[in-house]
């Protein structure tokens, strides 16, 4: 707050007139940049699938852009103003369209969230004295010598990724997958049928 107020020219006080606190300062970001809807952005396209695709790929774009916007919703106590919830409204309701029934849609919507979320970790957010190349080469070489990277084939294609340009190819691998999974058979998951406790 006191950082904000030296950026604005302002005294501490005065921004207390606007946000009580900093939690009520990032909700208020949260909610400006998830409100903005890019010039000329077209209409979701039809069926789940390619819906549920450009939503992910709206919120993934959220945090390359904002990567501080993941801290903030990603917590069990997130913003709710009304273009985070609508964000959530849009996911829920395609899931919904898709065969599954209220509760469960939040569910899968959790899922699909949280795989996003969980991707943006790897999104760079502050400046780092050492670029990724050189701190993998480092790793690997300290790998090598202690006799770790034996049996662990997947090192090498690791070592050959650039997290700028591979991660969004991570990103979508991942999403294709999952959603292959959510929406195989929504009916098993719900689908109007009351819970009973027990596994199937």
């Amino acid at each position: 707050m006191l950082l904000l107020a030296h950026r604005a020219a302002m005294p501490a006080h005065a921004v207390y007139r606007h946000v009580r606190n900093r939690t009520d300062l990032l909700s208020a970001m949260a909610e400006r940049v998830t409100a903005v809807r890019a010039p000329g952005d077209p209409a979701l396209p039809p069926g789940p699938r390619a819906q549920l695709e450009r939503l992910a790929g709206d919120e993934w774009r959220l945090y390359r852009r904002h990567p501080w916007l993941l801290a903030v919703l990603a917590t069990d106590r997130p913003p709710t103003g009304p273009a985070v919830l609508a964000t959530v409204d849009r996911v829920v309701a395609t899931f919904t369209s898709a065969g599954y029934d209220p509760a469960e849609a939040f569910r899968a919507y959790l899922a699909l969230s949280g795989y996003i979320q969980g991707m943006a970790l790897l999104i760079g957010r502050d400046p780092v004295d050492i670029p990724y190349h050189a701190w993998w080469s480092a790793t690997r070489d300290r790998l090598e010598r202690t006799h770790r990277t034996r049996g662990r084939q997947w090192l090498a294609a690791a070592g050959q990724t650039r997290l700028d340009t591979d991660l969004d190819n991570w990103f979508r691998f991942g999403l294709r997958a999952l959603l292959d999974g959510l929406l195989a058979n929504p009916a098993r998951y719900g689908g109007g049928r009351a819970e009973t406790g027990e596994d199937h």
